[in-house]
């Protein structure tokens, strides 16, 4: 039995993987991961993560954990990872866990960002998503303000991925702007697969008129389907917390 386990904080581009969870014939982000680490422990190691973000979605604060057979020094993993890792990923932090840590279940709180740009801007445009103009950023927060507390988002998943209770409790929900940046961000205790690209979908669809106040606050009834999706490259896993005795 594997004694010695270790957290990562992790960041990467996602827009050259088909999302962080192992598919076949497919680049993902866990696979990538788990080959640098068998090259210098010469272990095959199962690598959990807090959440599974899709093709296209980045990371600043992914958290992962896997289990070795013989220990490593958290320095020497965090320099060798680092050096065999491809350019898109990277590791900003490695500490020894107790062996029962589960960076997915033990997780009490999760923050994305959706990041948006109102002007055409080249070197940003794989990490944020244009709007082609500008945005009323009041209409925007009134549509955030919806979602705070815990409800039913059914609506806002993909239907092949519901669970059997699909009910999330969402601590922050709001817009700001930041160096020439459009910005939303949504702090929950656990997210369904799509659910913030839908969210932010469904806020821009209000700001534009498609749908009113109360279309949008019936979705939380689990009224229909949100048909609205904004694209993945401006999502941002930011961080994700836990409660200090769960390190």
């Amino acid at each position: 039995m594997s004694k010695y386990c270790y957290k990562l904080i992790i960041e990467y581009d996602g827009g050259g993987f088909c999302g962080w969870q192992i598919q076949p014939g497919k680049r993902s982000v866990q696979q990538v991961i788990i080959d640098a680490i068998f090259r210098f422990t010469r272990e095959k190691v199962k690598l959990e993560g807090a959440g599974r973000t899709d093709a296209g979605v980045h990371a600043i604060g992914q958290v992962g954990a896997f289990k070795l057979e013989k220990p490593q020094k958290t320095e020497q993993i965090f320099y060798r990872l680092n050096r065999l890792l491809p350019d898109d990923v990277a590791v900003k932090k490695v500490t020894r866990v107790l062996p029962e840590f589960d960076p997915r279940r033990l997780a009490i709180e999760r923050t994305y960002r959706y990041y948006i740009t109102e002007t055409p801007q080249p070197l940003i445009r794989n990490r944020a998503h244009y709007s082609h103009r500008r945005l009323d950023m009041d209409k925007l927060n009134k549509a955030a303000g919806v979602f705070p507390g815990r409800h039913d988002y059914s609506s806002f998943c993909k239907q092949k991925s519901l669970k059997q209770d699909n009910h999330c409790k969402i601590i922050r929900s709001a817009w700001f702007r930041h160096s020439g940046m459009l910005i939303y961000e949504v702090k929950a205790d656990r997210f369904l697969h799509h659910m913030v690209r839908r969210l932010v979908g469904a806020m821009l669809a209000y700001e534009d008129s498609k749908i009113n106040l109360t279309q949008l606050k019936a979705f939380l009834n689990n009224s229909s389907n949100v048909k609205y999706s904004a694209p993945a490259n401006g999502l941002v896993l930011v961080n994700v917390r836990y409660r200090r005795e769960a390190k």
